[in-house]
Protein backbone atom coordinates (compact mmCIF):
# COMPACT_ATOMS: atom_id res chain seq x y z
CA UNK A 1 0.00 0.00 0.00
CA UNK A 2 0.86 3.39 -0.71
CA UNK A 3 1.60 6.25 1.72
CA UNK A 4 -1.46 8.30 2.49
CA UNK A 5 -1.17 11.77 3.72
CA UNK A 6 -4.63 13.10 5.34
CA UNK A 7 -4.43 16.59 6.28
CA UNK A 8 -6.39 17.51 8.89
CA UNK A 9 -7.54 20.53 11.41
CA UNK A 10 -4.55 19.15 13.89
CA UNK A 11 -1.49 18.48 11.25
CA UNK A 12 -0.83 15.83 8.89
CA UNK A 13 -1.26 11.85 9.75
CA UNK A 14 0.13 9.25 7.18
CA UNK A 15 -0.96 5.80 6.44
CA UNK A 16 2.41 3.75 5.58
CA UNK A 17 0.90 0.06 5.89
CA UNK A 18 -0.55 -1.75 8.10
CA UNK A 19 2.34 -2.46 10.48
CA UNK A 20 3.10 0.86 11.01
CA UNK A 21 -0.58 2.01 11.15
CA UNK A 22 -1.09 5.73 11.87
CA UNK A 23 1.68 8.24 12.16
CA UNK A 24 1.40 12.14 13.01
CA UNK A 25 3.81 13.94 11.40
CA UNK A 26 6.10 16.25 12.63
CA UNK A 27 6.30 20.03 12.60
CA UNK A 28 2.86 20.96 11.23
CA UNK A 29 0.04 22.16 13.14
CA UNK A 30 -2.96 22.46 10.87
CA UNK A 31 -3.07 21.28 7.20
CA UNK A 32 -6.13 22.39 4.92
CA UNK A 33 -5.08 21.91 1.98
CA UNK A 34 -2.20 19.30 0.21
CA UNK A 35 -0.61 18.95 -2.80
CA UNK A 36 2.31 17.56 -4.87
CA UNK A 37 4.50 17.88 -7.78
CA UNK A 38 7.66 16.34 -8.70
CA UNK A 39 8.27 14.21 -5.52
CA UNK A 40 7.03 17.02 -3.63
CA UNK A 41 4.34 17.59 -0.92
CA UNK A 42 2.98 20.64 -0.27
CA UNK A 43 0.55 21.75 2.97
CA UNK A 44 -1.06 24.63 3.03
CA UNK A 45 -2.34 25.63 6.87
CA UNK A 46 -5.34 27.11 8.29
CA UNK A 47 -3.23 30.31 8.67
CA UNK A 48 -2.18 30.18 5.31
CA UNK A 49 0.94 29.26 5.88
CA UNK A 50 2.91 27.15 3.33
CA UNK A 51 5.18 23.97 4.13
CA UNK A 52 7.06 21.75 2.30
CA UNK A 53 7.87 17.78 2.64
CA UNK A 54 11.29 16.73 2.11
CA UNK A 55 12.24 13.00 0.56
CA UNK A 56 12.85 12.28 4.39
CA UNK A 57 9.50 13.01 5.41
CA UNK A 58 10.49 16.30 7.15
CA UNK A 59 7.85 19.44 6.95
CA UNK A 60 9.88 22.69 5.88
CA UNK A 61 8.40 26.13 6.30
CA UNK A 62 8.24 27.85 3.00
CA UNK A 63 6.39 30.94 3.38
CA UNK A 64 4.46 31.67 7.21
CA UNK A 65 1.96 34.16 5.59
CA UNK A 66 1.26 33.52 1.85
CA UNK A 67 -1.80 35.46 1.63
CA UNK A 68 -4.11 36.91 3.77
CA UNK A 69 -7.61 36.35 2.37
CA UNK A 70 -9.41 33.13 3.43
CA UNK A 71 -8.50 30.51 1.38
CA UNK A 72 -10.71 27.96 -0.69
CA UNK A 73 -8.31 26.17 -2.71
CA UNK A 74 -4.74 25.09 -3.31
CA UNK A 75 -3.28 23.10 -6.23
CA UNK A 76 0.39 22.51 -7.38
CA UNK A 77 1.49 21.91 -11.35
CA UNK A 78 2.61 18.11 -11.27
CA UNK A 79 5.59 18.93 -14.11
CA UNK A 80 6.56 22.28 -12.26
CA UNK A 81 6.95 22.16 -8.37
CA UNK A 82 8.07 26.19 -8.74
CA UNK A 83 4.57 26.72 -10.45
CA UNK A 84 1.84 27.21 -7.08
CA UNK A 85 -1.47 28.39 -7.34
CA UNK A 86 -3.64 29.48 -4.68
CA UNK A 87 -7.77 30.44 -4.49
CA UNK A 88 -8.96 32.95 -2.28
CA UNK A 89 -12.67 34.91 -1.46
CA UNK A 90 -13.26 37.25 -2.53
CA UNK A 91 -12.80 35.54 -5.48
CA UNK A 92 -9.17 35.56 -7.09
CA UNK A 93 -6.34 33.88 -7.82
CA UNK A 94 -2.72 33.94 -6.76
CA UNK A 95 0.31 32.30 -8.74
CA UNK A 96 3.76 31.44 -7.19
CA UNK A 97 6.24 30.94 -9.60
CA UNK A 98 8.98 30.34 -7.08
CA UNK A 99 7.77 27.02 -5.15
CA UNK A 100 5.76 29.47 -3.28
CA UNK A 101 8.29 32.12 -1.90
CA UNK A 102 6.59 34.77 -3.26
CA UNK A 103 2.86 35.72 -4.76
CA UNK A 104 1.17 37.45 -7.52
CA UNK A 105 -2.31 38.45 -8.01
CA UNK A 106 -4.01 37.46 -10.68
CA UNK A 107 -5.67 41.08 -11.00
CA UNK A 108 -6.83 39.95 -15.09
CA UNK A 109 -9.56 37.82 -12.88
CA UNK A 110 -11.42 41.04 -12.11
CA UNK A 111 -11.73 42.00 -16.15
CA UNK A 112 -13.91 38.55 -16.96
CA UNK A 113 -16.95 40.10 -18.12
CA UNK A 114 -19.66 39.19 -15.27
CA UNK A 115 -16.90 39.58 -12.73
CA UNK A 116 -19.36 42.11 -10.50
CA UNK A 117 -22.27 39.35 -10.82
CA UNK A 118 -20.74 36.32 -9.03
CA UNK A 119 -22.09 35.59 -5.73
CA UNK A 120 -22.33 32.93 -2.96
CA UNK A 121 -25.45 31.59 -1.67
CA UNK A 122 -24.77 32.17 2.11
CA UNK A 123 -24.61 36.00 3.08
CA UNK A 124 -22.78 37.77 2.74
CA UNK A 125 -22.49 36.57 -1.15
CA UNK A 126 -18.98 37.04 -1.56
CA UNK A 127 -17.57 34.33 -4.09
CA UNK A 128 -14.69 32.74 -4.27
CA UNK A 129 -12.40 30.39 -6.31
CA UNK A 130 -13.33 26.93 -5.17
CA UNK A 131 -11.42 24.99 -7.47
CA UNK A 132 -8.00 24.87 -9.40
CA UNK A 133 -6.78 22.63 -12.60
CA UNK A 134 -3.40 22.64 -13.82
CA UNK A 135 -3.58 22.16 -17.86
CA UNK A 136 -2.31 19.07 -18.91
CA UNK A 137 -1.38 19.79 -22.16
CA UNK A 138 -0.17 23.39 -21.54
CA UNK A 139 2.34 24.47 -19.30
CA UNK A 140 1.11 27.38 -17.25
CA UNK A 141 -2.32 26.86 -18.27
CA UNK A 142 -4.84 26.39 -15.58
CA UNK A 143 -8.75 26.05 -15.01
CA UNK A 144 -10.44 27.31 -12.07
CA UNK A 145 -14.13 27.07 -10.82
CA UNK A 146 -15.74 29.49 -9.17
CA UNK A 147 -18.60 29.19 -6.78
CA UNK A 148 -20.78 30.43 -7.82
CA UNK A 149 -19.98 32.00 -11.16
CA UNK A 150 -18.70 29.22 -13.40
CA UNK A 151 -15.23 27.68 -15.19
CA UNK A 152 -12.34 29.82 -16.48
CA UNK A 153 -9.33 28.89 -18.61
CA UNK A 154 -5.84 30.90 -18.81
CA UNK A 155 -3.16 29.90 -21.24
CA UNK A 156 -0.87 32.24 -19.54
CA UNK A 157 -0.62 31.67 -15.58
CA UNK A 158 -3.47 33.35 -15.49
CA UNK A 159 -2.87 36.66 -17.58
CA UNK A 160 -5.98 36.45 -19.48
CA UNK A 161 -9.13 34.11 -18.92
CA UNK A 162 -11.69 31.76 -21.32
CA UNK A 163 -14.95 31.54 -20.21
CA UNK A 164 -16.19 27.69 -20.80
CA UNK A 165 -19.97 28.49 -19.01
CA UNK A 166 -22.29 27.75 -21.78
CA UNK A 167 -25.00 25.32 -20.64
CA UNK A 168 -22.83 24.86 -17.11
CA UNK A 169 -24.87 25.53 -13.53
CA UNK A 170 -22.50 28.27 -12.55
CA UNK A 171 -22.41 26.70 -8.19
CA UNK A 172 -18.67 25.20 -9.53
CA UNK A 173 -17.26 22.75 -6.69
CA UNK A 174 -14.24 21.03 -9.28
CA UNK A 175 -12.90 21.13 -12.73
CA UNK A 176 -11.24 18.29 -14.64
CA UNK A 177 -9.69 18.47 -17.69
CA UNK A 178 -8.96 15.19 -19.84
CA UNK A 179 -5.41 15.03 -21.39
CA UNK A 180 -6.65 16.01 -24.71
CA UNK A 181 -8.03 19.28 -22.89
CA UNK A 182 -11.42 17.94 -25.35
CA UNK A 183 -12.90 16.32 -22.58
CA UNK A 184 -14.01 18.41 -19.33
CA UNK A 185 -15.69 17.74 -15.82
CA UNK A 186 -17.54 19.17 -13.20
CA UNK A 187 -18.98 19.10 -9.86
CA UNK A 188 -21.49 21.10 -8.63
CA UNK A 189 -24.31 22.33 -6.28
CA UNK A 190 -26.50 20.98 -9.41
CA UNK A 191 -25.29 17.25 -10.14
CA UNK A 192 -22.21 16.31 -12.48
CA UNK A 193 -21.56 18.05 -15.95
CA UNK A 194 -19.45 16.60 -18.57
CA UNK A 195 -18.17 19.04 -21.54
CA UNK A 196 -16.76 17.20 -25.16
CA UNK A 197 -15.49 20.02 -26.94
CA UNK A 198 -13.39 22.06 -24.42
CA UNK A 199 -15.68 23.84 -22.55
CA UNK A 200 -17.62 25.38 -25.33
CA UNK A 201 -20.77 23.50 -24.37
CA UNK A 202 -21.67 21.73 -21.22
CA UNK A 203 -24.28 18.57 -20.55
CA UNK A 204 -25.88 17.79 -17.01
CA UNK A 205 -26.13 13.73 -17.40
CA UNK A 206 -27.61 12.25 -13.74
CA UNK A 207 -27.81 8.46 -14.94
CA UNK A 208 -27.52 6.49 -11.42
CA UNK A 209 -27.06 9.48 -9.73
CA UNK A 210 -29.85 10.06 -7.18
CA UNK A 211 -27.72 13.03 -5.19
CA UNK A 212 -27.23 15.86 -6.63
CA UNK A 213 -24.96 17.92 -4.38
CA UNK A 214 -21.45 16.10 -6.12
CA UNK A 215 -18.29 17.53 -4.31
CA UNK A 216 -14.98 15.66 -4.99
CA UNK A 217 -13.95 14.14 -8.52
CA UNK A 218 -11.55 11.83 -9.47
CA UNK A 219 -10.68 10.73 -13.05
CA UNK A 220 -8.37 7.74 -13.41
CA UNK A 221 -4.98 8.68 -15.00
CA UNK A 222 -4.07 5.51 -16.80
CA UNK A 223 -8.06 4.80 -17.19
CA UNK A 224 -9.81 8.34 -17.69
CA UNK A 225 -13.48 6.85 -18.51
CA UNK A 226 -13.19 5.71 -15.26
CA UNK A 227 -14.47 8.24 -12.83
CA UNK A 228 -15.51 8.72 -8.88
CA UNK A 229 -17.57 11.17 -7.20
CA UNK A 230 -19.02 11.74 -4.13
CA UNK A 231 -22.47 13.25 -3.64
CA UNK A 232 -25.01 15.02 -1.02
CA UNK A 233 -28.32 15.14 -0.94
CA UNK A 234 -28.79 18.52 0.04
CA UNK A 235 -26.42 21.72 0.37
CA UNK A 236 -24.59 22.38 3.22
CA UNK A 237 -27.24 24.04 5.65
CA UNK A 238 -29.14 20.47 4.83
CA UNK A 239 -26.02 18.87 7.05
CA UNK A 240 -26.66 19.91 9.99
CA UNK A 241 -30.68 19.16 10.53
CA UNK A 242 -30.56 15.60 8.93
CA UNK A 243 -27.17 14.76 7.74
CA UNK A 244 -25.63 15.16 4.69
CA UNK A 245 -27.04 11.73 3.48
CA UNK A 246 -24.26 11.03 0.60
CA UNK A 247 -22.86 8.30 -1.14
CA UNK A 248 -20.06 7.17 -3.48
CA UNK A 249 -20.22 6.84 -7.23
CA UNK A 250 -18.25 5.38 -10.03
CA UNK A 251 -18.68 5.35 -14.22
CA UNK A 252 -17.11 3.09 -16.36
CA UNK A 253 -17.84 4.97 -19.29
CA UNK A 254 -16.79 8.83 -18.76
CA UNK A 255 -19.95 10.26 -16.61
CA UNK A 256 -22.68 8.48 -19.15
CA UNK A 257 -23.85 6.48 -16.60
CA UNK A 258 -23.38 6.13 -12.46
CA UNK A 259 -23.23 3.42 -10.01
CA UNK A 260 -23.53 3.97 -6.30
CA UNK A 261 -20.86 2.29 -4.42
CA UNK A 262 -21.70 0.15 -1.41
CA UNK A 263 -19.47 -2.96 -0.79
CA UNK A 264 -18.33 -2.49 2.64
CA UNK A 265 -19.60 0.93 2.58
CA UNK A 266 -22.24 2.52 5.01
CA UNK A 267 -25.87 2.86 3.42
CA UNK A 268 -25.37 6.40 3.48
CA UNK A 269 -22.85 8.94 5.19
CA UNK A 270 -24.12 11.09 7.46
CA UNK A 271 -20.94 13.60 6.88
CA UNK A 272 -20.05 14.53 3.16
CA UNK A 273 -17.31 12.65 1.04
CA UNK A 274 -14.64 15.54 1.03
CA UNK A 275 -12.09 14.03 -0.80
CA UNK A 276 -11.28 10.96 -3.22
CA UNK A 277 -7.55 9.90 -4.07
CA UNK A 278 -5.89 6.91 -6.18
CA UNK A 279 -2.21 5.89 -5.36
CA UNK A 280 0.07 4.60 -7.98
CA UNK A 281 -0.89 0.90 -7.57
CA UNK A 282 -4.34 0.75 -8.31
CA UNK A 283 -6.11 1.56 -4.88
CA UNK A 284 -8.95 3.87 -4.12
CA UNK A 285 -9.15 6.38 -1.17
CA UNK A 286 -12.13 8.63 0.42
CA UNK A 287 -11.94 10.80 3.17
CA UNK A 288 -14.96 11.94 5.44
CA UNK A 289 -15.06 14.26 8.00
CA UNK A 290 -12.96 11.73 10.16
CA UNK A 291 -12.48 8.68 8.34
CA UNK A 292 -10.81 7.42 5.41
CA UNK A 293 -11.56 4.16 3.63
CA UNK A 294 -9.64 2.37 0.79
CA UNK A 295 -10.86 0.18 -2.03
CA UNK A 296 -8.29 -1.88 -3.92
CA UNK A 297 -10.36 -2.79 -6.66
CA UNK A 298 -11.31 0.10 -7.77
CA UNK A 299 -14.63 0.50 -5.92
CA UNK A 300 -16.13 -2.98 -5.59
CA UNK A 301 -15.64 -3.62 -2.00
CA UNK A 302 -13.97 -1.03 0.57
CA UNK A 303 -12.80 -1.04 3.73
CA UNK A 304 -12.25 1.51 7.02
CA UNK A 305 -8.70 1.77 7.30
CA UNK A 306 -8.66 4.94 9.51
CA UNK A 307 -11.36 6.82 11.89
CA UNK A 308 -11.85 8.88 15.19
CA UNK A 309 -9.10 11.59 13.00
CA UNK A 310 -9.45 15.40 13.68
CA UNK A 311 -11.53 17.02 10.76
CA UNK A 312 -10.25 15.99 7.48
CA UNK A 313 -9.79 18.49 5.07
CA UNK A 314 -7.18 17.10 2.53
CA UNK A 315 -5.60 13.86 0.96
CA UNK A 316 -2.55 12.51 -1.35
CA UNK A 317 -1.32 9.65 -1.82
CA UNK A 318 2.65 9.60 -2.19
Amino acid sequence: MSSILVGTDRGVFRLDNNEHGLQHEVGISTASFLATAEGKVFALTSENALWVRTNQGDWQLVNSKSVTEEVWSFAADPRNADLLYIGVSPAMLYRSEDGGKSWTACESLKKIPGYDQWTFPPPPHIPHVRYIAPDPQVVGGVYIGVEEGGIYRSLDRGETWQSLNQGLYWDVHTVTPATDNRRLYATTGGGFYRSNDGGENWQNIMNGLDRRYTIPFLMLPDQPHRLYTGAAATPPPGWTRGGANAAIYRSDDGGETWEKLTGGLPGQFDTPVWAIAPDQAGGIYAATRHEVYASFDQGDRWQLITKDLPMVRSLVCI
